[in-house]
């Protein structure tokens, strides 16, 4: 039973770390996407990243699933699931043990892909953006506008930006936005 165990709780974490290679695509063809300015194909991508960000949860489900019918003592849910406290938990051999943490080194250094694409991916954005805001203050010839602080008095005068508008930075971050 142990090794059909360690054998379920491998083949989760093998499609944990599918799931993680597909999302390093996707990231990867949203910098191109975020070049070439394809709007339409960055909120598709948007979509399909929180897709795969519950493929991951239900992934951590299973694997707690398993946990729990085993009566294996772990404390995660599927907010605080950590492959090395996972690894810990089980009454599995060495040899078994050894294959699961292959699995996790894997897995972290997919995630550590992740995090870089995600933050350049944001970056670009957020420089693009920034590019659009340039041009548009250039064709409606924006000067200086008065920027008001909380008493309503003039505190300073700043660029007009792009980024206020449903287009600016919070369509940026909603567009890189998926928990991996």
């Amino acid at each position: 039973m142990e090794t059909t165990f360690a054998y379920n709780i491998e083949k989760l974490l093998q499609k944990k770390l599918a799931v993680y290679n597909e999302l390093t695509a996707l990231l990867e063809s949203e910098k191109n996407y975020i070049v070439k300015m394809d709007v339409n194909s960055l909120w598709s991508a948007s979509t399909r990243k929180k897709e795969l960000a519950s493929d991951i949860e239900r992934v951590r489900n299973s694997i707690i699933f398993l946990l729990n019918e085993q009566n294996i003592e772990h404390g995660m849910d599927s907010k605080s699931f950590d492959v090395a406290a996972l690894i810990k938990a089980l009454p599995i051999s060495d040899k078994e043990r050894a294959n699961l943490e292959m699995l996790k080194i894997a897995i972290e250094g997919k995630k550590g892909e992740l995090r870089q694409l995600a933050s350049l991916n944001k970056k670009y954005i957020q420089d693009y953006l920034g590019v659009i805001d340039g041009v548009i203050s250039t064709i409606t010839g924006g000067a200086k506008q008065q920027s008001y602080g909380r008493r309503g008095l003039s505190v300073s005068t700043v660029a007009p930006s792009f980024y206020g508008t449903r287009f600016g930075r919070g369509a940026a971050t909603t567009l890189l936005s998926a928990r991996a």
